[in-house]
């Protein structure tokens, strides 16, 4: 009952607001217009941003070194004729190719629902 008072009166506002000349309709202090977020403050903003950047790239290189240690792994089972070690490289590599693409599509995520939120 309260959030159907509430959308109320901002359409009644709104519908008072743009009522006037075009001139003097400002929406400065809109309750409905979105701000822009608020930033993190100074050094926290730049650590947050900085540890970020680390762990994607430390991710992005762990997903590199199992593809690699799985390619590995897929020759010496191949060459020594070890089947469940190939397939474990195999596997390896499959999973490593699945947590990169995750990686990348959390990433573009946060990044649309960021620039979402900013306007």
């Amino acid at each position: 009952m309260s959030l159907s008072l509430a959308l109320l009166k901002s359409a009644v506002y709104l519908a008072d607001k743009c009522d006037k000349k075009k001139e003097d309709c400002d929406d400065s202090d809109d309750p409905l217009m979105p701000r822009s977020p608020v930033s993190l403050p100074g050094k926290l903003g730049n650590a947050t941003d900085t540890l970020i950047g680390w762990s994607l790239t430390v991710a992005l290189l762990a997903c590199l070194l199992g593809f690699i240690w799985g390619g590995a792994l897929v020759g010496i089972g191949n060459n020594t004729e070890r089947p469940d070690m190939a397939a474990r490289g195999k596997r390896s590599m499959l999973w490593s190719c699945v947590a990169a693409g995750g990686i990348g599509a959390v990433f573009a995520l946060v990044a649309a629902f960021y620039n979402l939120g900013r306007g």
